[in-house]
């Protein structure tokens, strides 16, 4: 059995924040797996980084990729829900998808040695049949043969096809209506023919017009406009032949998953051409990825953000991360509320989420990359007990729990330690052997006298007026790890001291609370209800603060304003090349407080065109939120939309904006749509 060895402490290079103080927990998962988790203090704030390391040949472990629902096209599914599904023992989230649409992932996949989907310009990770892993950009070229005739296939499950013909199997899932694109359906010539493969001869059953939604079954070609343009297209009962070849070959690759950047490339890191989303490069975001290190070893890797326990990382700065590690090569995945790591804990029988997403829950996202263990059950050798080590103040209670586990890690069932759960701290640090039956485990107990840092949060992001509220503190040391406070805790509130181990039941106004432990002090602004405040975007002394913009640019377009209520009127033009019409504001219209959700009246004109806003939160990030799919009423209407968790405070509003299709069918017409009467809802009632 091999466990890939961590360091101890972290050094990346520039750009990576200088480090400050850390703390490092390593644990053995399964043969040659191990988990571990960074606690660091930098020049930019605090950072939690976790880690999952395997030795890829090791015997019982094996990597794959996994698809939400086992399908391209689905409601999408959370790491934790598909590694439990396939029962892994650790996971990370992959690729960049068509988020709240389709949610397929946008690159390739390779699925059990099948090529799932078509790749993009992005890179890639490869498992390959010797076990090791591979970071690379893959091409794809293909054609259809038939007769003395051939047409190019450009595409492997996507819909609907661009270019050439597509080859659309049974992992694709719904296919929307598709008016232009013609479906031929195949059945294989060779009854022993891989699930899933698109290469091969097949024979044409049945051809159909795509203008209904259909899920696919068994193997189908689709013909766009474009491939249809090409030449005559096969009968029914003909042969047709399926080549294709990528560059490089994924002959002898079981498994590939898409994302990107490209971060660190032979030990050096590099700037990729084909990064995702490349005005993002210098934000600071929560961010997932993998490395792989010159020994073969993968890393996964993901950095808690959007937190006050942790900032998260630039690209860069993660590129640098993953040279911290010595990586040879490294990628990163989609990022932000996708970033996800999930492994089991020794003693737990399922894997569980290391660090914390920033949406506050798992998020439902494409695929992942999953790795497993098939090391059979074995006797009882070892007691588990959490935490691992305790790290407290004088005079705490710490409840703990116990497992028993075998060699290969698999839980064996909870066990009963002699002495009961809880441990008692005295006034020094020591060393405690727990027992359960015959087996016994030692756990340090570390005496903390001060705390660095302490926090208070609600369970209850925005609690209604006379709600009941479960109030948790956390302490730091001066190293980052997490300290059990006990009974030096105190906060106090409005009505005087407040038992944190019992709910706290809220007043009908905002309420500010006070805790201190160890030296420390902070406070909780707990915001209680909601109330709504007019925005005066459009009085006359705003209108300088807009202007007219459309995509393509460069089309000539002008706002106007009318007073009495005040309005921005917003006119478009879809009957030529214009997509979109905007009214943005530079930098943009901040919001006060905590924003909830945004209304605003619009004046519709019955032309089915979609309607959008953009905003701004205190990253930088940018987020594009729907008014309205399809504007299908006339005259004034009243439109609201709730602004999710990641539009952190300050918000700014920069954009509101017309486009022709948020639909299948684009709106071929020219107007004008109105906007009166913004307001915002924001959290608490002072």
């Amino acid at each position: 059995m091999s466990l890939p060895a961590l360091p101890a402490s972290l050094t990346p290079p520039a750009p990576f924040p200088i480090v400050i103080t850390q703390s490092m927990t390593s644990e053995f998962v399964a043969p040659g797996v191990r988990r571990a988790t960074y606690r660091l203090q930098t020049s930019n704030g605090p950072l939690v980084i976790n880690v999952v390391a395997v030795d890829p040949h090791e015997p019982s472990t094996h990597v794959r990729a996994v698809l939400a629902h086992d399908r391209l096209v689905s409601s999408g599914e959370t790491v934790g829900a598909m590694a439990r599904r396939t029962h892994a023992i650790a996971g990370i989230n992959a690729d960049y998808f068509d988020i709240g649409n389709t949610n397929q992932p946008l690159n390739l996949v390779v699925r059990d040695g099948a090529l799932l989907r078509s790749p993009s310009k992005r890179v890639v990770l490869d498992v390959r049949v010797d076990r090791s892993v591979h970071f690379e950009n893959v091409a794809l070229s293909g054609a259809l043969r038939f007769g003395m005739s051939m047409l190019p296939l450009t595409t492997i499950n996507e819909w609907p096809p661009q270019g050439g013909v597509g080859f659309m199997s049974e992992a694709y899932g719904l296919a929307k209506a598709a008016p232009g694109v013609r479906i031929a359906q195949l059945v294989p010539v060779d009854v022993a023919h891989s699930p899933f493969h698109p290469t091969g001869a097949f024979r044409i059953v049945s051809f159909d017009d795509a203008t209904r939604a259909h899920t696919v079954h068994g193997y189908e070609l689709a013909f766009g406009p474009a491939a249809l343009a090409l030449g005559a297209l096969p009968a029914i009962g003909d042969t047709v032949t399926v080549d294709l070849a990528t560059t490089p070959t994924l002959d002898d690759v079981t498994d590939a998953v898409g994302g990107g950047p490209m971060l660190v490339s032979r030990g050096v890191v590099v700037d990729d051409p084909n990064s995702p989303a490349p005005e993002e490069r210098d934000r600071r975001f929560p961010v997932s990825g993998a490395a792989t290190l010159a020994d073969g070893a993968l890393l996964l890797l993901c950095v808690d953000g959007r937190s006050p326990l942790s900032v998260g990382l630039t690209r860069p700065e993660f590129a640098a991360l993953a040279r911290g590690f010595d990586a040879a090569s490294a990628m990163a995945f989609d990022s932000g509320g996708s970033a996800e790591l999930v492994a089991r804990v020794l003693g737990d029988a399922q894997p569980s989420v290391l660090g914390k997403p920033s949406d506050g829950e798992e998020r439902a996202v494409a695929d992942g990359l999953f790795i497993y263990n098939d090391a059979p059950v074995g006797p009882a050798v070892r007691l588990v007990v959490r935490p691992e080590s305790i790290v407290a103040m004088a005079g705490a209670r710490v409840a703990v729990r116990a497992a028993i586990v075998d060699a290969a890690g698999h839980a064996l069932g909870p066990a009963h330690l002699a002495g009961g759960d809880v441990v008692r701290v005295g006034a020094t640090s020591s060393q405690m052997t727990l027992h359960s039956g015959m087996l016994g485990t030692n756990v340090g107990v570390d005496v903390v006298d001060a705390l660095a840092r302490l926090d208070l949060a609600s369970e209850t992001r925005h609690p209604e007026p006379g709600a009941t509220i479960v109030l948790h503190a956390s302490g730091f040391d001066a190293r980052g790890r997490v300290v059990t406070i006990g009974p030096s805790l105190h906060v106090r509130g409005a009505r005087g001291e407040i038992d944190v181990s019992q709910p706290y039941q809220l007043g009908n106004h905002d309420e500010r609370l006070e805790a201190r432990a160890g030296g420390a002090r902070t406070t909780l602004e707990v915001r209680v209800g909601r109330h709504s405040e007019p925005l005066r975007l459009f009085d006359p002394a705003m209108a300088t603060a807009w202007s007219f913009a459309s995509a393509p640019t460069g089309i000539a377009g002008a706002l106007a304003f009318a007073n009495d209520p005040p309005e921005l009127q917003l006119p478009y033009d879809f009957t030529r090349d214009q997509r979109a019409a905007y009214a943005r504001a530079v930098p943009g219209f901040t919001f006060p407080g905590e924003p909830l959700a945004f209304a605003i009246e619009v004046e519709g004109d019955e032309s089915g065109v979609g309607l959008r806003a953009t905003f701004v939160n205190s990253l930088g990030e940018t987020r594009a939120l729907t008014l309205a799919k399809s504007v299908d009423w006339r005259g004034w209407q009243r439109r609201a939309i709730a602004l999710p968790d990641d539009l952190t405070a300050p918000v700014r509003l920069t954009s509101l904006y017309i486009v022709n299709a948020l639909g299948p069918h684009p709106v071929h017409m020219a107007g004008t749509i109105a906007f009166r009467n913004p307001l915002v809802t924001v959290a608490g009632r002072p």
